[in-house]
């Protein structure tokens, strides 16, 4: 007794093409995954986590009163009081969102590779933390570049010395980002196999 089936392979066909299609042209996919990435990494920033969940270095006492002090209107400056409240603000306010600069972070997808991370050249400082010799955060010298002298914090000096920044991890790729990507990969793919007719 002999069985004979048939198979039609061209739906198979159009699946595998449009699955090819789709590798060798990722630009569609990697968006989806820069999507992704971007906002995972701008909630860590809003908690102030490092990409592994621990939590960033808090400010500096020396910055929070540097902000406070930077906050204060000019008569109550002339004073040379001190706002406790001012300081209290300051210190509740996120890392790095002084200005935002540092986490306007974006992705570029270009060809088939994805870029994530941001234009400012200060982010590496935060990233790595700071220090021209030794370890990073160590302490370094600031110097006028365009003054004869550095005003902050109600005082004018000729050179400060720094006690460096520690480094609070802006961008990663943990192993939970990992999962993510691969969870982005399947349903974008499973996508483009379902709209195959």
């Amino acid at each position: 007794m002999d069985f004979n089936i048939k198979f039609d392979t061209q739906h198979l066909s159009k699946v595998l093409e449009a699955a090819r299609r789709e590798i060798a042209t990722p630009q569609e996919m990697l968006g989806s995954v820069g999507e992704t990435l971007l906002r995972v990494n701008q909630d860590r920033h809003k908690k102030g986590l490092a990409p592994d969940g621990t939590p960033w270095k808090p400010l500096a006492a020396g910055t929070i009163a540097s902000e406070a002090w930077r906050k204060q209107d000019q008569s109550f400056r002339d004073d040379k009081s001190t706002s406790v409240a001012a300081g209290r603000k300051a210190a509740a306010r996120r890392l790095l969102y002084v200005n935002g600069d540092l986490l306007r972070f974006q992705y570029q997808v270009t060809g088939n590779e994805l870029h994530l991370g941001t234009n400012d050249r200060k982010a590496v400082w935060h990233h790595e933390g700071t220090g021209t010799h030794g370890p990073k955060g160590a302490p370094y010298v600031i110097k006028p570049v365009n003054k004869k002298a550095l005003a902050f914090a109600g005082r004018v000096v000729k050179r400060v010395v720094h006690p460096g920044i520690p480094a609070r991890p802006l961008v990663g790729y943990p192993e939970s980002d990992e999962q993510l990507v691969g969870e982005v990969l399947t349903d974008h793919l499973t996508a483009v196999l379902r709209a195959v007719r």
